[in-house]
């Protein structure tokens, strides 16, 4: 019987499972569906915190395919838990709850637990994941830098086409070019870098600046960068070598070494050896021609100094036609004579001097530049620095001199941020505002004593920097430096040598201690930022020190800040930014009553500051992030540039909490600058709006507001005038619309409602040049010209267009848009819009009104077909001859870029018409697998010069004829798998 009763009873348990998980399902249907709302709200975060990371600002990389899938798995489910909501709450009133239909709530019971289960399923794929969320774009062959033209017939051009000419010499694989300071071998090498030939024959080009305090970790740290390789801190040099190897060693590269002092081992920097059968090229340049022999170059090119003609020539662009006046021509050419051919103090003589009309005064320059030097200097080298100087002393004001001499407090080569230059000179007294600095940055860029490097930064030329740190050396007159930024030091100068001088930079550097009580009454400025390893400061550090200023402790990992901070009474700039370990602000801060600027920005995790903050009523610029602000903000009556950077999950800052610092904020009079101010919702902002006397007089020029639910994640650009609407604002609020109509810069999120943008009113949309649109799921077109009354321009001064994760979007324009609309736009990026069937229509759209469009992306577009598109035709395929091209229509004359990612429907680029693309350079495709043919040839694209895509893709290509391919060959390179 035992035999026969465990089979029995197994079977009964195994019909009588079905029934127990049902009548769960209907019993647990309360407690199962709360469940699943704490699950989803889980997975929603988790959502945004991964998207956030996607579209950081400053991120080059995107998404993984496996990160795509998955953020279009919530998507799909956040679907099903919607509709799940809705029948739970309608099923709770049916009959008011005294007959519920068993029967429906045991299948929605079932798909509550099902729902649940799949939403712990995607979490615990997420956390899963070991590479992270984002991959790296593509890597560029050459990243562009910023050079001078050089023409052909000159002595530079000529140079630069014997370099060229020894890189296609495959005999020749070192390339050292060397000569004196200043004599242009850098311009000639950036010429080199962004040259179209050389990208013609190299998959990638890499280009390090050495200079003198060169470390072999920070030329590692340069090459890794270009490489898209990820190296933690702890990660030896042999490690980091070994990775750089391996990525080089299948890429035929040239590698370009810029201002060199001595040999550098290649091999540990991780170098493959350059032989015939990788191609590869190393260029170099360096003031010593030992150094070219000791890296064993094949050839050596000397940079030589102008001829005279040339000379000449440079020197009457520099100064202008007052060289034709006959009272100054042969003083003119005197002067440029004394500059002895060489270009960079041609070029700052010249600066100096430009449009200058008075006699006397090149009289006077003449005498300077010919008069005995203080000791006899044979080298020609050092016979520049004396003309150099001599711009130096034709600076305008004293201000204006050690505003330049501020400059040499950087490392060397080192991209100088305009901003925190700024900061700096307003500390020191220098400026009082950002007017007068961009003021001193333009006559110091004149003077060439500045060069403009990236956007919002400056550098310093080396010799420059060099001729900076001789004029505030020991031995030399006026302000005295101590200067060792960025040379990896790990111990701070003797305290002996911080006596006596004025200004003090150990910024970027990794020391670990200070000395204990250094006497340095004279010490103006002390600059110690960028020293991760530096975790504390001596108590007694700041006894010393009463006539401190500036200093600047970002980017350090100190704890605290001691006591003895309250002794510098001068001290008129502190920055905190980014010290991660920094968690109170000592209440001695209140002693400091000369304060003009108080920087904790991100990073750094103070969590409340002290009351005593209220005392330093001569702040003007105040910077603050994530913190509990009981300051009472209006008591700072002075402030012109207040920027509070609020954390999105941080629940402290509600409502209550946002009107109460609103009223504060509208008290201040003098504000010009609101940064990353965030209201929670629209009434907030109408309190601002019609309450601040700063606002409504117009006094604040500059602005970065979001309004909204940050729950969504939000990011905001460096703009002038950034508007951020995040969930369900009501876009047509008044306080909105005042703030949108002075707005550079529209970031519009997660909105439900907005169908497209000229719902917001097009004269509201006139200042803006930058848009973003994200996760809007109601957009269906982004300008929507039908039934509107007027023919009214919009957008003419949009620059950049972003479009992303709009799934319901279908065109970006319906009707007849009007002349001059988006006349300005340069950039367009499409991602994630899965309704999207074709871009442009010819017969919708004419698209040469969009002129200057100069780079398109479309990215993970599902359903997209075409990009253009002309539906008058009817051809469904193209002829994609090079033989009649004169009469090809020019629809997109200045683009130059197209990037094609993930459009698995993407059957043509052209349709229906045959296109000219007169300044289109480069085309990447990858990952569209119907794309069969190219709409271009050279004679429809002269300036091609790169097609990247997958190898099996291009084999497969269809063409007219053979010659086509033929042209276009050289200049397709395939992706590394």
């Amino acid at each position: 019987m035992e035999s026969l009763a465990a089979p029995v009873f197994e079977i009964v348990k195994w019909l009588g499972d079905p029934i127990i998980r049902r009548i769960s399902y209907i019993k647990n249907l309360e407690k199962n569906f709360q469940n699943l709302n704490v699950k989803a709200n889980v997975l929603y975060s988790r959502r945004d915190d991964i998207k956030r990371e996607i579209s950081r600002p400053g991120s080059k990389g995107t998404a993984t395919n496996e990160c795509e899938n998955w953020l279009k798995e919530v998507e799909r489910l956040q679907d099903k838990v919607n509709v799940i909501e809705k029948e739970y709450h309608e099923e709770k009133k049916c009959l008011m709850g005294w007959c519920p239909d068993v029967s429906l709530r045991l299948k929605l019971g079932k798909r509550v637990v099902e729902s649940t289960n799949s939403i712990i399923d995607l979490l615990e794929k997420s956390a899963s994941w070991v590479g992270g969320v984002v991959v790296d774009a593509p890597t560029k062959i050459a990243e562009a830098v910023p050079a001078q033209p050089i023409e052909g017939n000159t002595s530079t051009g000529r140079t630069l086409q014997k370099i060229l000419g020894c890189i296609k010499d495959i005999k020749k694989q070192k390339i050292g070019i060397w000569g004196m300071g200043g004599v242009g071998k850098t311009t000639v090498m950036k010429s080199l870098n962004n040259s179209a030939e050389i990208t013609q024959l190299f998959e990638i080009v890499i280009w390090v600046t050495v200079s003198k305090d060169w470390s072999l970790r920070n030329v590692q740290n340069v090459i890794a960068k270009r490489l898209s390789l990820n190296f933690g801190s702890d990660e030896s040099n042999d490690n980091m070598a070994t990775r750089i190897y391996q990525e080089l060693e299948r890429q035929k590269f040239i590698l370009l070494l810029d201002d060199m002092w001595e040999k550098i081992e290649l091999d540990n920097v991780g170098i493959p050896r350059i032989n015939l059968e990788n191609g590869s090229k190393i260029v170099l340049t360096t003031r010593r021609l030992q150094v070219c022999k000791s890296m064993d170059t094949d050839v050596e090119i000397r940079v030589d100094i102008l001829s005279e003609e040339e000379a000449w020539k440079l020197f009457q662009n520099k100064v202008g036609d007052v060289v034709e006046n006959p009272s100054i021509q042969s003083l003119a050419k005197d002067v440029v004579k004394e500059c002895h051919g060489l270009p960079l103090a041609i070029i700052v003589v010249g600066g100096s001097l430009r449009k200058e009309e008075d006699v006397h005064v090149w009289k006077n320059v003449l005498d300077e530049l010919r008069s005995p030097t203080i000791c006899e200097i044979e080298d020609m080298e050092e016979q520049v620095f004396k003309r150099l100087k001599f711009s130096f002393d034709r600076l305008n004001n004293d201000n204006t001199k050690n505003c330049f001499l501020y400059g040499a407090l950087y490392p060397e080569d080192h991209e100088i941020p305009i901003d925190e230059l700024f900061e700096y000179w307003r500390g020191e007294g220098f400026i009082n505002g950002a007017n007068k600095g961009h003021t001193i940055v333009k006559d110091l860029i004149g003077a060439s004593l500045f060069e403009s490097a990236e956007t919002d930064s400056v550098k310093m030329h080396d010799v420059i920097r060099d001729l900076a740190l001789r004029i505030t050396s020991p031995t030399g007159e006026g302000c005295r430096f101590l200067v060792r930024a960025g040379v990896r030091i790990s111990e701070p100068p003797r305290e002996k040598g911080w006596e006596n001088v004025e200004r003090i930079s150990l910024m970027h550097n990794e020391l670990k201690s200070l000395p204990q009580s250094p006497y340095c009454l004279k010490l103006l400025t002390l600059l110690l930022q960028g020293n991760g390893t530096l975790t504390k400061i001596p108590a007694s550090f700041f006894d010393h020190m009463a006539s401190l200023r500036v200093l600047d402790l970002s980017y350090t990992s100190i704890e605290s800040l001691p006591e003895s901070i309250c002794n510098l009474l001068s001290l008129r700039a502190l920055f905190l930014n980014s010290c991660r370990n920094l968690k109170t602000l000592t209440s001695q801060v209140g002693a400091l009553k000369e304060l003009d600027v108080l920087a904790i920005g991100d990073g750094t995790k103070i969590d409340c500051l002290p009351i005593e903050i209220e005392e330093l009523t001569k702040l003007r610029l105040l910077h603050v992030s994530c913190h509990e602000l009981k300051v009472r903000i209006s008591r700072l009556s002075l402030l012109e540039d207040l920027r509070i950077k609020v954390d999105p999950y941080d629940g402290r800052w509600d409502e209550s909490f946002a009107n109460c610092m609103t009223e504060e904020i509208c008290s201040l009079r003098e504000l010009t600058h609101l940064g990353f101010y965030y209201f929670p919702n629209v009434e907030c902002l109408e309190q601002f709006v019609h309450g601040s006397l700063s606002w409504k007089e117009k006094h604040i020029k500059t602005f970065q507001i979001v309004v909204g639910s940050t729950k969504a994640g939000y990011g905001v650009c460096k703009v002038d005038r950034g508007l951020v609407l995040i969930g369900e604002v009501t876009t047509h609020a008044n306080a909105i619309v005042e703030v949108l109509s002075r707005a550079d810069a529209l970031n519009l999120i997660g909105h439900g409602g907005v169908r497209d943008l000229l719902e917001m009113g097009v004269e509201n949309l006139n200042e803006l040049k930058k848009c973003g649109i994200e996760r809007c799921k109601e957009m269906v077109t982004v300008m929507d010209w039908n039934g509107l009354q007027e023919e009214t321009t919009a957008l003419p001064n949009l620059e950049l267009l972003d479009l992303s994760s709009l799934p319901n979007l279908r065109s970006l324009w319906e009707g007849s848009m009007p002349p001059g609309t988006l006349s300005s736009l340069t950039e367009l990026n499409l991602s994630g819009c899965e309704k999207l069937r074709k871009l442009f229509s010819w017969r919708r759209i004419n698209l040469q009104q969009l002129p200057n469009l100069q780079e398109l992306y479309v990215w993970y577009c599902s359903e997209l077909e075409d990009i253009i598109v002309n539906e008058e035709e009817k051809v469904d395929q193209l002829q994609y001859d090079d033989d009649d091209d004169d009469a090809l229509p020019l629809l997109l004359p200045k683009l130059r870029f197209l990037n094609l990612y993930d459009l698995p429907q993407l059957g043509s680029i052209c349709k229906g018409v045959s296109l000219a693309f007169p300044a289109l350079e480069v085309i990447y495709l990858e990952r569209c697998p119907n794309i069969k043919r190219l709409p271009v040839g050279i004679k429809k694209a002269p300036n091609l010069w790169k097609i990247r895509g997958e190898r099996e893709w291009w084999e497969a290509l269809e063409w007219e004829n053979d010659a086509i391919k033929q042209q276009l060959q050289p200049f397709f390179h395939a992706f590394y798998s």
